[in-house]
This record gives C-alpha cells, structure tokens and sequence, in this order.
C-alpha cells in the first residue's frame, strides 16, 4: 500500500466516524423529550370578571380590541389596529372578516349588549358609528370590521361613563376603573 492509499483509507474511516456519530446525535436529539413539555403549563387568563358601577369610567387601556378586514385593501385590518393602540387600546387579534359580510365603512361587534367599552370603541369612528350585538365572537376583546370605505378614525373621547352596573372582563394588567 502506497503513502496516497492509506491517506484516503484514513480519510474515509474518519468520514465514515463522522457520520456515524452524527446520525447517532440526530437520532437522539429527534427522539428526546421536548424542554419543559412534561410540567403542563397553567394557562393565564387575559381578562379578569369585574363589577364596574353606574357612574364609574371604562378606558382605553381597559379595552382589547381584534380588527377583522372586511374589504380589499391589503393591511387595513394591522393599520387600524396600530391606530387604536396609539389611542391606548390593548391589541387583541388581526385577520380576515368572514366573507359572506359586506362591511363598507366600520361595523362594531360585542357579545354583550349595551357594552361601555364596545360604545367606546365605537365612537373612536364617528358618533354615527353602532355597536351590533353578536353571538359570534371573532376575537379577544370587541371585534372591530373594516371595510374599503374606512379612511381614518375620529377624534374622540379616551373614556366613557358607564350608564348602568355592569360586569365586564378587563384586561389582567389594568382592572381598576378610571376616575
């Protein structure tokens, strides 16, 4: 055997260590457990149930809010989204609005009826702007649906009063009503 000989014969036994010793790896690190997944992890709730008086004020930042597209503009569910955080909304989900609605302008959901935070977030687009009570929930929060006719939102107010004693889900972070 010549000097070139035992030189590829080396090099192949090391390639071949190699590769045993990397599928010998792989083969472990596909089958090991996955960190952290024996322990269940708790779930933590993003609202809390709290009783809000007649009198007291619901806030922006008491509020999430999910904004579904409802037209063709590409992006204006994220941009309406970013509008209503800038005005101290919490985000809540971004997407597509069922396609057998037709919403032109705005449309206001809320599975509670008569619900302050929904009246709230109604008027950030416009004072003719209604909440539309649903059964059908969307998203965390009161469900906003743009269509191709909304442009920008109003002025309006960051707090609204509640006319009638009400329980509602707030934000985990800021539970406290505004006075």
């Amino acid at each position: 055997m010549t000097g070139r000989h035992l030189t590829t014969a080396l090099t192949m036994v090391v390639l071949v260590g190699l590769l045993v010793l990397g599928a010998t790896w792989g083969w472990q690190a596909l089958f090991e457990e996955v960190p952290g997944s024996g322990e269940a992890a708790e779930p933590t709730p993003s609202c809390t149930t709290e009783v809000i008086r007649a009198g007291d004020k619901v806030s922006t930042d008491q509020v999430t809010v999910s904004v579904f597209n409802g037209g063709t503009r590409n992006g204006l569910a994220d941009q309406t989204l970013d509008a209503l955080t800038r005005r101290g909304f919490r985000p809540g989900q971004v997407g597509n609005a069922p396609e057998d609605l037709d919403v032109r302008r705005v449309q206001v959901w809320s599975t509670i009826e008569n619900d302050p935070r929904a009246r709230l977030v109604a008027r950030q687009f416009g004072k003719k702007t209604r909440v539309r009570f649903s059964d059908e929930d969307l998203g965390p929060g009161i469900d906003v649906l743009v269509g191709n006719d909304f442009r920008k939102l109003d002025k309006a107010p960051r707090a609204v009063t509640v006319t009638q004693r009400r329980e509602l889900c707030l934000p985990v972070e800021s539970t406290a009503p505004v006075d």
